[in-house]
């Protein structure tokens, strides 16, 4: 629901708004309790399994986490339709549930799994619901929350978040138990809530502290795809040759990433959100956008497609949340800053309205380096273009510019102008981090907690015909742009050539050049096809190359990629 309530602001669809709303309606009506309860779980007063075992967090308890989403979905649809009981009845489930942790004398970061952060992710629906409903004791549970992560010792398990984001310890070392704890998906959706925080009350630590996760992600977790996590878990996933990362991790990079641009204007955040989203991300995404994955992987035979959860045929979070990111992009193309200049953020083909302006962007960027922008003001205004990290100026009607805080500004007169926009994209090598030689019969957290199996046994999950694939030697990737370029089958490289294990990993020296393939019957399924050379004094090899996303999206045990160069 919380997809239909961005699809609903999207198209102002109003037979798509009176469809949900009955729908919600029958929720209500059918599942909510009198006293406000609405849950997935019989038992409303299991709050955390087993409460007087030690080992409790293994047992998982995923009742305030249902929670946190059917309130929020219902908070979103009033949003977007004006329906008072879909208001109503996310205000009761707030209120049973105070009332049910004081009945019980029960605090939240006590409940749910993962040492309470999963529970406590309810935060930013929360901030949310109490911006609509100003209740005292809903800014009290919030306060509680930042306050209950920012302490700097606790029995174990322990959720110091706030306090531990803002210490240079990596993420990993946060938890007595990382390989059951540093859970990703919760983790940034925690984050998320604390940002939110921040947006409601001006606490700068909040802030700080959002800012300084996020940091420790740059650092330490991303991935070969442009995502954080190794296979939802921050396990320092920088060193991990073996990429996994699940599509719920990949769509909350995105969203922190996006609370962060909006709280700061920084454009780093945009970065790091078109890459993510072009890489790993589209590569989640079955090409006809029915379904996704689980986990999106670096190099193989396919992806791990989302399973059926809990005996329903067409749910499972990956692809529930993958609807999400669809409009999360869609509202980051554009939009107005706070001095009333019109900013384009992202450069994918799109029609946008603006309050003043309408534009059309077109050329087929990331894969074409040239593309337009027609703009129709109502009136002279400024308008700001991005410029990425990687591009260092933007060609505009024929003259380099270069930004400013990662932006170019240009004056835009009333009436109709197009502008012809360059983003120059050479191929350049980013080295691994991985080291030389993974052990895949054990991952080290700090080199000091050993876990037996993990690589070799989530890179076959599911996919049995990934059994010797597992690379064990670090290579090097190769970036055009925003794009993670790959070898594959659909390109039209051998899989020998796909999965060789000579690399141009930290060999400086090497000329990287690019020629786009003719279109044939061999890669008219990709989006963008290269012929790649790699050239060093009298050593010469030319590549079929393709963005990572198109040749590795197909769910065929005969499908072979690699991003390892």
């Amino acid at each position: 629901m919380l997809c239909y309530a961005g699809a609903i602001r999207y198209t102002r669809d109003a037979k798509l708004a009176a469809w949900c709303v009955k729908k919600a309606h029958h929720l209500i009506d059918t599942y909510q309790h009198p006293d406000g309860y609405l849950s997935t779980y019989a038992n409303q007063d299991l709050l955390r399994a087993n409460p007087d075992s030690p080992d409790y967090e293994k047992h998982w308890c995923f009742n305030i986490w249902g929670q946190k989403y059917t309130m929020w979905a219902l908070v979103e649809l009033y949003r977007a339709t004006g329906d008072k009981k879909c208001l109503k009845a996310a205000e009761k489930m707030m209120d049973q549930l105070i009332s049910q942790m004081k009945r019980m004398n029960v605090t939240i970061d006590k409940t749910g799994s993962w040492a309470g952060i999963s529970s406590m992710s309810i935060l930013r629906p929360l901030v949310e619901l109490y911006i609509e409903v100003p209740k005292p004791e809903y800014k009290a549970l919030a306060d509680y929350i930042v306050k209950v992560t920012d302490v700097r010792e606790g029995q174990k398990p322990t959720a110091n978040l706030i306090y531990d984001a803002l210490s240079d310890r990596p993420v990993v070392s946060w938890f007595y138990k990382p390989m059951l704890l540093s859970k990703a998906y919760e983790l940034q959706s925690f984050f998320e809530g604390v940002a939110a925080y921040h947006r409601l009350t001006g606490d700068a630590r909040a802030l700080a502290a959002t800012e300084a996760f996020w940091g420790h992600l740059f650092r330490e977790e991303l991935n070969p795809m442009r995502s954080a996590s190794y296979f939802d878990h921050f396990l320092y996933a920088k060193r991990h040759v073996n990429g996994m990362t699940e599509l719920c991790d990949v769509t909350h990079w995105i969203r922190l990433n996006r609370e962060l641009w909006k709280l700061t204007g920084e454009t780093k955040y945009l970065d790091c959100i078109e890459e993510a989203f072009y890489n790993a991300f589209l590569a989640g995404v079955t090409p006809d956008g029915a379904w996704g994955a689980h986990i999106i992987r670096s190099h193989g035979t396919r992806h791990v497609t989302a399973p059926a959860q809990t005996g329903m045929t067409m749910h499972q979070c990956c692809p529930d949340n993958m609807l999400r990111t669809f409009y999360d992009w869609a509202d980051t193309v554009a939009d107005v800053a706070k001095d009333g200049a019109w900013e384009v953020n992202l450069y994918s083909d799109a029609d946008i309205v603006l309050p003043g302006a309408k534009m059309e962007l077109r050329g087929g960027y990331p894969v074409s380096e040239t593309f337009r922008l027609r703009v129709v003001a109502e009136k002279d205004g400024k308008l700001r273009l991005r410029v990425p990290y990687w591009a260092g100026a933007i060609g505009v009607d024929g003259k380099a510019l270069k930004p400013a805080a990662g932006k170019v500004e240009l004056a835009v007169s009333a009436g109709e102008q197009t502008f012809n926009l360059v983003l120059k994209m050479p191929p350049r090598a980013i080295d691994s981090e991985a080291p030389d030689f993974e052990d895949i019969d054990t991952v080290t957290e700090l080199d000091t907690q050993r876990q037996e199996g993990f690589t070799k046994t989530f890179m076959c999950w599911y996919t049995p015909e990934m059994k010797g694939l597992v690379r064990r030697t670090a290579a090097a990737e190769i970036m055009r742009g925003p794009l993670v370029l790959a070898k594959g089958r659909l390109v039209g490289t051998s899989r020998d050539e796909t999965f060789e294990f000579k690399t141009i990993n930290k060999q400086p020296g090497w000329k990287l050049s690019l020629v786009p393939q003719k279109r044939t019957t061999k890669n008219i399924g990709v989006w963008g096809a290269w012929d790649l050379t790699l050239e060093k004094g009298e050593e010469k090899k030319t590549i079929p190359v393709a963005d990572f996303w198109s040749v590795s999206c197909m769910d065929d045990p005969e499908n072979w990629f690699s991003v390892w160069f």
